[in-house]
């Protein structure tokens, strides 16, 4: 059986069972999401972060640098044009696949938002995204439907575009001008569910009812990428590289820049040298695949292997001949977080953060903003979209 007959059995046993599931519940099952494909070779290669003109990760200073900048290549795929709804959720749930929120109210302080106090579908939230969900809820939910959570590779390729240079890439899905300069307008009044938005006071609102946050994937709009509520990824997250109050994500080694990755990867390349005699003075090495080296490695072969591309760019120049990182889906993690993307209706007061933090970061398309494990205590600003693999 070729690949294209088999993934026709698939999608006839999915609708099978989708139309089992409706005779168990009474009820014809939500419609699943449409969804927009990438596969287009051209278009699958392109700049992921914005280098030291990327969005901050520490709160003390917004001209950090706060994420790698790398050429990544993706393999084909398809993303869900919206967030997962609370509908589509709950029939997941109803069909003892998927388990429950850990809470029922929702965004701004909604009562009763996924379910009312008698135990029944509030109707008026069914088509907002599903919140209170961890990435394991995530997953099982997309699997559910045939899918997967989509890497934060091809999260930002549909956010920011197939740029290949810095000042190609949008920033925001809302703001017409794009590369580092790119700001939200003072006073934004865009339609866009974020806190830097309508007088810092936005709220959640449905999917697919913004109609300034969206961005057209081959004719196909995809709708809250920069706001609505935040997005679980299936992409390594380190914490020390990806919390609010974290060291810049290019600082390497001790975490306090005293060595900057190009640093690193030089003294690596002089092994033996007086400049790679240096490199033994860094305190760890990350490898990107839970391998901590001790924090005087012997060895060339030691040294050399913590920088080799692995689940995430941590060190993003690497390889020296300038080839793009490939990273396209595997299904395999090694770090304890996942990284989560995407900006979110909160406000600054609401949430606690820096002010500025939450201005300026959320909603960019390059944020790298928060990384949870997978089974910690989801958040009510936090839901998902699922994706697939395109042959």
């Amino acid at each position: 059986m070729n690949s294209h007959a088999r993934d026709s059995m698939k999608s006839l046993i999915l609708l099978a069972s989708m139309a089992l599931a409706a005779c168990a519940t009474g009820r014809p099952p939500p419609d699943d999401t449409p969804m927009a494909e990438l596969k287009d070779p051209a278009q699958l290669t392109y700049l992921f972060g914005m280098g030291d003109k990327a969005c901050t990760i520490t709160t003390a200073k917004l001209n950090d640098l706060g994420s790698p900048e790398v050429m990544v290549k993706v393999g084909p795929f398809a993303i869900d044009t919206h967030e997962v709804t609370v509908e589509q959720f709950r029939y997941c749930v109803e069909m003892d696949v998927c388990s429950e929120p850990v809470a029922y109210n929702g965004p701004n302080g909604i009562q009763d938002y996924y379910l009312t106090l008698t135990g029944d579908p509030n109707v008026k939230y069914s088509n907002f995204p599903v919140v209170y969900v961890s990435q394991n809820q995530a997953r099982e939910y997309c699997a559910f439907r045939g899918k997967r959570l989509p890497t934060e590779f091809e999260w930002e390729l549909v956010a920011g575009g197939p740029a290949q240079k810095r000042e190609d890439k949008q920033l925001y899905t809302f703001v017409a001008d794009k590369g580092p300069d790119a700001k939200i307008p003072s006073g934004c009044d865009k339609n866009v569910a974020i806190g830097a938005c309508k007088g810092n006071n936005a709220d959640a609102r449905a999917v697919t009812t913004s109609s300034d946050d969206v961005v057209s994937v081959g004719g196909v709009k995809v709708y809250d990428l920069a706001g609505n509520v935040m997005e679980w990824t299936a992409s390594d997250g380190d914490e020390p590289k990806a919390s609010a109050t974290a060291k810049p994500i290019s600082a390497t080694c001790d975490w306090d820049a005293k060595w900057t990755c190009d640093d690193c990867v030089s003294c690596l390349a002089s092994a033996g040298s007086a400049a790679g005699t240096k490199c033994t003075m860094c305190s760890t090495c990350y490898c990107g695949d839970d391998l901590q080296l001790s924090s005087e490695p012997t060895g060339t072969t030691q040294r050399s292997g913590c920088y080799q591309p692995k689940a995430t760019p941590i060190c993003p120049r690497y390889p020296a001949n300038e080839q793009p990182l490939d990273k396209s889906y595997t299904g395999k993690n090694a770090a304890t977080k996942r990284i989560i993307r995407g900006g979110a209706y909160i406000t600054a007061t609401a949430s606690g953060l820096d002010p500025a933090l939450v201005t300026n970061c959320f909603g960019r398309s390059d944020a790298r903003i928060i990384a949870k494990g997978p089974q910690e205590d989801p958040l009510v600003f936090v839901g998902f979209r699922c994706a697939k693999d395109l042959k």
